[in-house]
């Protein structure tokens, strides 16, 4: 267990490094830098952002959706740079440091005692804590350093619930249709 907490400190350690890069590139996303837009959209049509991430390598992608819900720009990927600095395979794209997955999947092959589940939940648990909260604040500081104000939900990828990431609050996909723009 205390390796896992381990690599959660590392964790935390490697999203320190990278929060100047996601939060430069959602400032150029809030200001409508690096965007395609689709079907004759501009900056102006997109009335929100969605940013969802995959559950095992944590990889985040993000998209501009109109007033009726529609995707209003293509798919980006963030961050657009990933620091990489843990050593291995240069072709590894997850956002989570490939040394830091190896590690996890290591212990879970090799641990034997029957609270195996238990210890991989909490170790989840609070790298998705860690995960969730450095999106948060990354997004705080691009959103105060632009003064955008725009609708944008974080979630993991093809959730029903998301949080909205002007309240922190927790929404559901009904509730984010029911919204007017």
């Amino acid at each position: 267990m205390e390796d896992l907490k381990k690599l959660n400190i590392e964790f935390k350690h490697y999203l320190g490094e990278i929060s100047s890069q996601l939060t430069e590139d959602l400032i150029h996303l809030l200001k409508g830098e690096s965007v395609t837009y689709l079907n004759e959209n501009t900056k102006a049509d997109v009335k929100a952002f969605y940013f969802e991430y995959e559950y095992d390598y944590l990889n985040i992608i993000s998209w501009g959706v109109d007033a009726t819900g529609r995707m209003a720009s293509n798919k980006i990927f963030l961050p657009a740079k990933k620091n990489q600095t843990t050593e291995g395979n240069s072709e590894w794209t997850a956002l989570i440091p490939e040394k830091i997955w190896t590690a996890a999947a290591e212990f879970q092959d090799e641990y034997e005692d029957d609270d195996l589940d238990d210890i991989l939940e909490e170790y989840d648990e609070e790298k998705y804590l860690l995960f969730e909260q450095w999106f948060f604040d990354c997004w705080k500081k691009a959103s105060a350093q632009t003064m955008v104000k725009i609708d944008a939900y974080f979630s993991i990828h093809d959730s029903y619930f998301r949080t909205d990431l002007n309240t922190l609050k927790i929404i559901n996909e009904d509730e984010i249709a029911q919204r007017q723009y």
